[in-house]
């Protein structure tokens, strides 16, 4: 475990793009608590909650796990996307009311196809794509829009205005883990 100050760290990027395999680094290598959006969405989908109430129910519990980690002497990891201003507002809110250092680290890449086999390799969680074009069970069969709904995606990602790190999720993930710890010790 590291010297470095608690902090909130946010994940963010697109489906695949990394996210869950830097935070369960950060996690183990600074002692941190991953809060798993997925996890949670699954959970609500195994507990009956239809997918669309899903989503919207997973957020508050996110953000509820959190401040209860940090109370209790945790750094914490959140891994969601983050495609709208009021979740990194959010998680702004939080680390300052608990007094932490904000992070935020956006797994980005266009490489479509990258993510694709990534998607495909993964154990998906029922809340996941199994792949670009492969939604999660919950909601139906392929569409044929799901490459442009990807891109729109990278596209919609919101992030600080200043702060943050953006790491490139083609390269190699030993390069990037060394990025991240930078940022997290600077």
């Amino acid at each position: 475990m590291s010297d470095v100050r608690r902090f909130l760290l946010q994940m963010s990027g697109v489906p695949g793009s990394g996210k869950s395999t830097i935070a369960r680094h950060v996690g183990s290598r600074y002692g941190a608590i991953v809060v798993d959006l997925d996890v949670i969405r699954s959970a609500a989908l195994d507990g009956g909650v239809p997918a669309e109430a899903s989503g919207r129910a997973a957020y508050p519990v996110m953000y509820a796990l959190t401040r209860s980690l940090l109370d209790q002497g945790f750094s914490v990891v959140i891994d969601s996307p983050c495609q709208y201003d009021e979740i990194i507002a959010t998680g702004r809110q939080i680390a300052d009311e608990r007094g932490v250092a904000y992070k935020y680290v956006e797994c980005r890449t266009d490489d479509l196809t990258a993510i694709d086999n990534r998607l495909r390799a993964r154990v998906p969680m029922r809340s996941q794509r199994r792949g670009v074009s492969v939604p999660p069970v919950d909601l139906g069969e392929s569409d044929a829009t799901d490459e442009q709904m990807f891109r729109g995606w990278l596209e919609q990602t919101k992030r600080p205005p200043q702060g943050f790190l953006q790491v490139d999720a083609a390269k190699p993930m030993h390069l990037v883990l060394d990025e991240v710890e930078s940022y997290l010790e600077y």
